[in-house]
């Protein structure tokens, strides 16, 4: 279509400035279309607009203007969660490769994928409710004795609780309707033990690349994510049947092509979907996932989108290795720090530090992610060594920006 391949992105969230490296090494034009782009990626961008395309779950006033780029762009794909609606169904109108018409017309929140997942092993007992007597009903079937309250439609672990007091049910349930602006909140059984994220490529329906993530989280009632590990050991253990479950997951959903997040417990052999994304992870996991496995889930999205075979290419050189992030979740208010040199020093392994809230920002608590005030990131060949680096790092870093750390579970 063009001389030069252009991929429409619509909504793009956070420490994703890599994408645009993975897109110019490609030789591939952008097209960045989110309300804050300006304030982000403008340099990086081939082109940007700062249109408001959604209103929470209602269209925006600027919606209508993407038709402008139909015959334009040979490839369509989004980084947020509001944005993979419709760049899915503007993949299906415009007869590019997308996720798929599930994704683009049926699954608007977060009880159509579980309704849908019906039957597969991979869903948990749910009720979509307002009703803390409901709600209490299901508590009371769980084998764990507690429950997890949620929003329909939230991201980045927003306003999420674990509930076992009966009690706390009406609480829980008016703090998370509240927290989207929903009629109900979503009420599903809490499994125990550590939780995984898996990031996969499905091509054609069919899934080529599942990488494993080890999370670390903050203690109930949030689950702000504080740190993503990802062990080549671990991937070698765990993938076969990661692989099968993810397979299971996307063919209920009816996924065509796409980078996908998925986010999982293990009861034994059996896998439990908590959450999925339909686009690739944020908060560094493809950063982490490239230095372990030299898997590029950015290039592979582009590869997807622009309707390619083999969309997993492992990077030329790339060497199995122990990557991990670390993210600062405190109370207090963040002190300026000019310099970030101290927080790396001695750490070899240790190749970024970032603050990511400016100077000032007052936390009384950390309930989403996007609290995180700053982060840390290193990879190496043994995993003591990396992660000892890590959390050396991530304790300077979080005095660095006067801080109080917020317990992790």
């Amino acid at each position: 279509m063009n001389a030069r391949p252009t991929v429409l992105i619509i909504g793009i969230g956070p420490l994703r400035e890599r994408f645009f490296a993975a897109a110019e090494r490609r030789g591939v034009d952008t097209i960045l279309v989110d309300e804050t782009a300006y304030s982000r990626y403008d340099r990086l961008a081939t082109e940007n607009h700062a249109w408001r395309l959604t209103d929470h779950q209602d269209p925006g006033p600027d919606l209508d203007r993407l038709k402008s780029f139909a015959g334009k762009v040979d490839g369509v794909l989004a980084f947020n969660d509001w944005g993979t609606r419709i760049a899915a169904r503007l993949a299906k109108e415009w007869g590019l490769p997308g996720a798929g018409a599930a994704v683009a017309d049926e699954l608007a929140h977060k009880a159509d994928v579980r309704r849908r997942l019906a039957g597969t092993g991979a869903e948990l007992p749910f009720v979509l409710t307002a009703d803390p007597a409901e709600a209490e009903a299901l508590l009371r079937s769980a084998p764990s004795g507690e429950v997890i309250v949620k929003p329909v439609d939230g991201a980045a672990s927003l306003g999420i609780r674990r509930v076992a007091d009966p009690a706390a049910l009406p609480a829980a349930l008016s703090a998370v309707m509240a927290t989207t602006g929903q009629p109900q909140a979503l009420v599903e059984h809490f499994v125990p033990g550590p939780e995984l994220s898996l990031e996969a490529v499905v091509s054609a329906g069919s899934t080529l690349f599942v990488g494993v993530t080890e999370k670390t989280c903050t203690a109930p009632p949030f689950f702000v994510e504080t740190r993503h590990v990802i062990d080549p050991a671990v991937q070698r253990d765990l993938s076969p049947s990661a692989t099968r479950f993810v397979d299971s997951v996307a063919k209920a959903l009816d996924i065509d092509n796409a980078v996908l997040h998925l986010e999982a417990k293990r009861d034994g052999d059996r896998w439990h979907l908590i959450e999925i994304a339909f686009r690739p992870a944020g908060g560094l996991i493809s950063d982490v996932l490239l230095r372990a496995t030299g898997v590029d889930l950015y290039d592979a999205a582009l590869s997807l989108a622009l309707g390619e075979e083999d969309p997993v290419r492992t990077r030329p050189g790339a060497a199995p290795q122990v990557a991990a992030v670390a993210f600062v979740a405190g109370t207090g208010t963040v002190a300026d720090a000019p310099t970030m040199a101290g927080v790396r020093e001695g750490l070899p392994l240790v190749t970024h530090a970032e603050r990511l809230l400016p100077p000032g920002s007052a936390l009384a608590s950390v309930d989403a992610n996007w609290w995180r005030a700053g982060y840390v990131l290193g990879s190496g060949p043994d995993r003591a060594e990396t992660l000892a680096q890590l959390a050396e790092a991530d304790s300077r870093l979080l005095g660095l920006l006067g801080l109080t750390r917020v317990p992790e579970a």
